[in-house]
């Protein structure tokens, strides 16, 4: 019984052995089966690609321009920048990134356009314009045969009231003191329609040649010109431009009697066949009414043709009362304090009367507020009231006093302070 015992434990001894070998060997052939499969996918997997150098910074252009010194031609120096900028992407991994985009138009350089320069007090923008007609008087005793059968067709060849000229004033641009205010075309002249202003009998012709040293009567005060108010958003800027446009057209041929004839009945009916482009012929009356047409059509639509105008009808035209309500409804729509309005009356009696010292000294601000009071007395004096039609007596003397202050205003305060 003992040796079957002892027999069995040494049985049993020998296959708890072997099992363990058993279990062993499984686990060797597990962890081979697993290497062999990570081996298999490692070769598999692709090789991992090293992180790219970083990528040289603008700098390196900026360098290389600085170097290379900078091309005067705008094309040279695009095509330097873009070569620049391949070359230093060149030994760089993977493909260059694009350039920076190009600006077009380049930026205005702060060199070109000054930017916050306050304009100078003395240089400030007049805004006004208006048309100036001068009166018909007696024939000069000394004028030709010619001058004086031109003289005497136009003043009893037009309608009432006999006007022999006429012309545009246009406020001076802001920061250009050397604009003229005066322009037109002049028999006679061989240069054409001109700023007139710098010519050397301006002053007397314009009335403004003798100085005032006292004050001058409301009653002296007078001009042998009359003056309508052009009225219009940014009207002496359109119209200067316009003028500039039609600088040099010539006076109509003697031969057509300088096409006044055009101008009245019967022939003023085909006056619209007469060319009106810029440059064509024509006489004072006749640009100017080309020029409002052209240029202030929304405020100056005329009825007529350029030509079809005279002087005298081109006045009449504009100085219509329904024109003059119209732009008085438009520029003063509402009544002014009486306060404002006696200090605005008062600046326009010191630019029509008083010395010329006292218009020299003038504020720039203050005799802009004169003229334009001026205008406005012209729109008044000009309109009908319920109770009454316009007094023409009123209207002529606020036309004159209007015409007078323009032509002060160029004669005495821009050309006195320019002699300062």
């Amino acid at each position: 019984m003992d040796d079957f015992e002892a027999k069995a434990r040494r049985v049993a001894q020998e296959l708890a052995d072997d099992e363990g070998v058993v279990v062993a060997d499984d686990l060797i052939e597990q962890k081979a089966e697993d290497a062999a499969k990570e081996e298999a996918e490692a070769e598999a997997a692709p090789a991992p690609v090293p992180a790219p150098a970083p990528a040289p910074t603008i700098e390196v252009v900026a360098e290389q321009d600085e170097e290379a010194g900078e091309a005067t031609d705008e094309d040279e120096e695009d095509e330097t920048d873009d070569e620049a900028y391949e070359e230093a992407y060149e030994e760089a991994p993977g493909p260059p990134p694009s350039p920076p985009p190009k600006l077009y138009p380049a930026p205005m350089s702060s060199r070109m356009v000054p930017m916050g320069e306050p304009i100078e007090e003395n240089q400030l923008a007049n805004p006004a314009a208006a048309m100036l007609f001068l009166k018909a008087d007696k024939t000069a005793d000394d004028a030709t045969w010619l001058e004086t059968i031109v003289d005497q067709a136009v003043q009893f060849g037009q309608p009432y009231p006999a006007i022999t000229h006429c012309e545009m004033w246009i406020g001076e641009r802001a920061g250009m003191p050397s604009d003229d205010n005066h322009f037109s075309t002049y028999l006679g002249s061989r240069k054409g329609a001109m700023w007139t202003s710098g010519l050397a009998d301006s002053a007397r012709f314009y009335g403004c040649n003798q100085p005032t040293e006292e004050d001058l009567t409301r009653r002296m005060a007078r001009s042998s010109w009359s003056a309508i108010p052009i009225f219009a958003v940014d009207g002496a800027q359109r119209l200067r431009r316009e003028c500039n446009m039609h600088a040099g057209t010539p006076y109509p041929p003697a031969f057509l009697l300088w096409q006044y004839p055009m101008s009245t009945w019967p022939l003023r009916a085909f006056s619209g066949a007469v060319d009106d482009k810029i440059n064509s012929p024509a006489h004072c009356a006749a640009l100017s009414a080309r020029i409002l047409r052209t240029t202030l059509p929304e405020t100056h639509t005329l009825a007529h043709p350029s030509h079809w105008y005279g002087p005298s009808s081109l006045y009449l035209e504009l100085a219509s009362p329904r024109r003059m309500e119209q732009a008085l409804a438009r520029e003063q729509p509402t009544v002014r304090a009486q306060v404002q309005e006696e200090e605005l009356d008062q600046l326009a009696d010191t630019l029509v009367q008083h010395s010329d010292d006292d218009v020299v000294s003038m504020d720039p601000e203050d005799a802009h507020k004169a003229l334009r009071q001026l205008a406005i007395h012209v729109l008044r004096a000009g309109s009908r009231t319920d109770e009454q039609d316009v007094d023409q007596d009123d209207f002529r003397e606020a036309q004159e006093r209007y015409a007078f202050g323009l032509c002060r205003y160029t004669w005495k305060f821009r050309k006195g302070q320019a002699r300062l």
